[in-house]
């Protein structure tokens, strides 16, 4: 009873207790989603003769890859089911905004093009202030993503500059100058993207920024969500150089490994592997289809936000859409049977939720990104 109890205060939670006003960066773009079945994608990864689609498929498992241009081409000539907002920080702002919070995004890329599949109150950069996403009605090249949407999981499909090459906005750099002080989270993301040389370079311009904000005002929180790394070389930077001045750091069980291995360090179990996280950053949390962890700084009375975070994937999964207030007090689903075997591997020091079990997904795009809005982006107090 107490464990279906904390995921209806949960939902109380989304509705009073989310903070005023996060921002969202780097990473942000269009989605042209295929949505199909298992036999669907492996038939399309034959016909464009994209193996790394194919391995996707068969293991089940979500996946982000840098493709050619005549590769991309191929994929959009399948069709597609919709166009949607994409990226981690797209995916973000959205639903932090749907949630009343108010949410400010960078984008290398400003029109409308763009703008359109944002929520009408997120803030987008323009060049003197941030202005309402539903005000801008510029035109312009937006970077857009192809996406297999499987049922299992995702695959998609890259071939965008901005993304791969982190361009960072002038005008979101000098107007968040202005405005950071009156923003309460950040949560950033995107350097699984990056392939650039020297890729360093990049790392060190956000930090610069991550410094400034931070310099200008003390209470600002910032959360660094991981993503399926193509470079070692680049996640090794990005552990070294930025996860240290972050207040916590988010990962699935893919991104978990990826980190162990790019640390050069023997992978024993995952509650292991959270305490060495603990040696970067103050706080880690873990989220996968059966559960979320955290471990570290605030982690005594995370489970409400924890559970924040389940409901809002649940949702997404289901429905395939951002909740509205009154849907998410109202939606039911039942959770996950937890083996005590896998719950033993947590003890004390750990919060420890299941996840929501919602049975046949309509969709499994920006799950992990819903998660981390509600356990980051609410105040769980």
């Amino acid at each position: 009873m107490r464990q279906n109890n904390v995921y209806r205060e949960a939902a109380a939670c989304a509705r009073g207790q989310m903070v005023g006003s996060a921002l969202f960066a780097f990473n942000s773009n269009i989605d042209r989603v295929f949505k199909t079945d298992t036999k669907g994608a492996l038939a399309l990864a034959q016909k464009v003769g994209l193996k790394s689609l194919a391995d996707a498929v068969r293991r089940g498992e979500g996946r982000e890859e840098i493709v050619s241009r005549g590769t991309l081409e191929l994929l959009m000539a399948a069709g597609s089911s919709e166009e949607r907002i994409g990226g981690q920080a797209g995916n973000m702002a959205n639903l932090a905004a749907a949630l009343g919070v108010r949410s400010y995004i960078h984008s290398s890329v400003v029109c409308r093009g763009l703008t359109k599949h944002l929520h009408p109150s997120v803030l987008v950069p323009s060049p003197f202030c941030f202005q309402n996403a539903s005000d801008i009605m510029s035109d312009g090249e937006v970077p857009v993503h192809f996406v297999v949407d499987f049922g299992r999981d995702r695959y998609i499909a890259v071939n965008d500059m901005h993304n791969t090459h982190m361009l960072i906005n002038r005008n979101f750099k000098r107007c968040m100058e202005k405005q950071v002080q009156l923003v309460d989270r950040a949560v950033v993301s995107g350097f699984h993207l990056l392939d650039i040389p020297e890729p360093k370079g990049r790392i060190e311009e956000v930090n610069v920024l991550l410094r400034r904000w931070k310099g200008a005002n003390r209470r600002l929180k910032v959360h660094f969500e991981m993503g399926d790394y193509k470079r070692q070389d680049v996640l090794a930077s990005v552990l070294e150089m930025f996860v240290p001045h972050c207040d916590s750091i988010g990962f699935n069980e893919h991104e978990a490994r990826q980190v162990a291995s790019a640390r050069g360090a023997k992978w024993r179990n995952e509650a292991a592997f959270m305490q060495e996280m603990l040696e970067l950053c103050p706080s880690a949390v873990m989220h996968t289809r059966d559960y979320a962890v955290m471990a570290g700084e605030g982690a005594d009375d995370a489970g409400k936000r924890l559970a924040l975070g389940h409901l809002l994937a649940a949702f997404k999964a289901k429905e395939g859409r951002e909740p509205l207030l009154e849907e998410l007090e109202s939606f039911e689903a039942k959770p996950v049977e937890v083996s005590g075997e896998v719950r033993k591997k947590f003890g004390r020091g750990f919060c420890f939720v299941p996840a929501l079990s919602v049975g046949t997904a309509s969709g499994s795009l920006g799950l992990g990104d819903s998660f981390a809005v509600g356990y980051f982006c609410s105040k769980g107090e």
